[in-house]
Formats: C-alpha cells, structure tokens, sequence
C-alpha cells in the first residue's frame, strides 16, 4: 500500500510544543501516508524554538490542499492543542497526532475502518511501540523486530490483527481517532481542569457513561519516537521540562481528584491501577464540555 485514499473527508491534526526535527519527520509521514479528501490543523502550541516551528508549519500551506495553522501566544498545552483541532474540524472523523509518532498507511486504513464498525463507536485509538501508561493491550513489543522499518512493522501487524479489536476502559490520547457524533454528545475534552494530563482519562469516561465504546484497535500500528521531545534538549532545558512535567501531573491529579470526588490525599496509583468502573460511576452525564473559540490564534 503506497498511501490510503481517503474517499469521504478526514481531518488530522498534529500538536507541537517543541522540536522542530520530530515535527517534520511526523508531518512527512502523513504527506507518505494520506492522499485523497482531508485537511490538516496544525498548532504551534508556544514552542520555545524562537517561531521555527510556526514558520515550518506556515510554509506547509504550500504542500497541502486544505490546510489551518495557530500559533498559541502563550503554552496552552495538550488538552488545548486536541480542543483546537477538534473544534476546527470539518469532517466526521478527526485524527489528531503528537509530533513525537509517525503514521503510516496501514495505520489509517485499520484506524478508520474500525471506527465505523458500529453506530456507538466514537473514540478509537492504534496500538504502539511506547504508550506512556504501562497499559499492556496498548504496547508492542518490538525486540525482535528491531532491524523493521516501522511500516514494514505495521504491515505485518496489520496483515495478522486486522478487523481485530477491544474494547477498552480508557484511551491514551497520543494518537487517536474521534467521531463528530461522539462529540455532539459529551462536548470537548475538559480544558477547564486539565492542561496536560488526564483529560483523555475523563473523555474516554464520559464517552462511555453515555454508551459511547472506547475501542483498540489491534491491527493498526504507529510508531512512537520514546521520549524524543525531552532527549533533543541541552541538558539544563531537559530538566526544567521534566520538572514541569511533574509539576502540571501533580495539578492535574488533583484536579481530577476534586472533579471526581475522590479523598485529596489519595495518591496517583498508575493509570494501570485505576478503579475505571469506580470513575465511571461517578461522571456526571450532563457534563457537556462546551466549544471554545480558538480564532484569535489562527495564522
């Protein structure tokens, strides 16, 4: 498969916040993977590389038909950046992607193909090399196959997993696939407690109180660059990141844990160790996450 052809339109979206390499080497994978009717969003969410990555992503109105591109004056940050993308979408289904994972053909196709296997389907997500929540369905193992180029990787998991799926409790929201139809029923993610983490958590929640079905996909395949957007900094830079790294989760956490309503003392178990049913129980139905306008970036 030399790209899939999108027949009906798609949007796919890519989030950068730093790290103009891996930026490139992931909007070159959608050039390889996608042809047809589809539009790109792009955002810049405050990179720190001094406008190269808006510049990079300004010069893309060249390369592709259909294309959006905002620069946030300020780091907005993860929940943000999906919200712009989602909020901007033209189509029925909306893919975003981390500038830190490459895409590929076979991807797509499992990806989309899976999503309309049935009518309550509307948050579907790939399986990967390294998913950052020690969630075993959504890692491969890739020991034996590191001398693979990744898409002759995705190849062979999509020949053997294709049509295969699970549903699950919760998505990692690094790489994923949305239906308009889910949005139209529980709004956004919710940008008004998370700024980078757990949000995806409280989407994939509220999706399914409302009968919504979280679905893994087994059969498509994309490749996550571990780590790649702390390791491309000098060392100092590297530490400050992580630093505020753990800083937003501890805020984050604690927000979720007031949201919930669960003791503020509790600590962070690892997504791995979360009571999912217990979460669910408690989603207030009627939080509908509104849209937010995100024109005054729009470059």
């Amino acid at each position: 498969m030399d790209k899939y052809l999108s027949k009906e339109k798609i949007t796919i979206g890519v989030a950068a916040h730093g790290n103009l390499i891996s930026t490139k080497n992931c909007i070159q994978a959608i050039k390889n993977s996608l042809d047809g009717v589809y539009e790109v969003i792009l955002i810049d969410d405050f990179s720190p590389e001094k406008g190269e990555i808006k510049d990079y992503f300004l010069n893309q109105k060249k390369e592709f038909k259909e294309i959006k591109v905002f620069h946030f004056s300020e780091n907005l940050g993860y929940t943000q950046s999906v919200n712009c993308i989602l909020s901007n979408s033209n189509s029925k289904k909306t893919i975003f992607v981390s500038n830190d994972i490459y895409i590929n053909p076979f991807f797509l196709e499992e990806l989309i193909n899976i999503s309309d296997i049935n009518e309550n389907i509307g948050y579907v997500r790939g399986v990967s090399n390294f998913v950052d929540n020690n969630l075993e369905t959504h890692n491969i193992n890739l020991k034996d196959k590191n001398h693979m180029h990744p898409n002759e990787i995705s190849k062979e998991i999509f020949s053997k997993e294709k049509n295969n799926f699970i549903e699950e409790d919760y998505l990692v929201g690094d790489c994923f696939l949305i239906n308009r139809k889910l949005l139209d029923k529980i709004g956004y993610f919710d940008y008004n407690n998370f700024k980078d983490y757990f949000s995806d958590l409280d989407f994939s929640t509220r999706a399914k109180a409302l009968d919504f079905r979280c679905i893994l996909a087994k059969g498509a395949f994309c490749y996550h660059h571990k780590n790649i957007n702390f390791d491309y900094l000098p060392k100092n830079e590297k530490n400050k990141k992580l630093f505020k790294r753990q800083y937003t989760l501890a805020e984050d956490w604690a927000r979720f844990k007031i949201k919930y309503n669960f003791p503020i003392n509790l600590v962070y178990p690892g997504i791995n160790r979360m009571n999912f049913d217990e979460i669910k129980n408690r989603v207030d139905k009627k939080d509908f996450i509104e849209k937010k306008d995100y024109s005054q970036y729009l470059i």
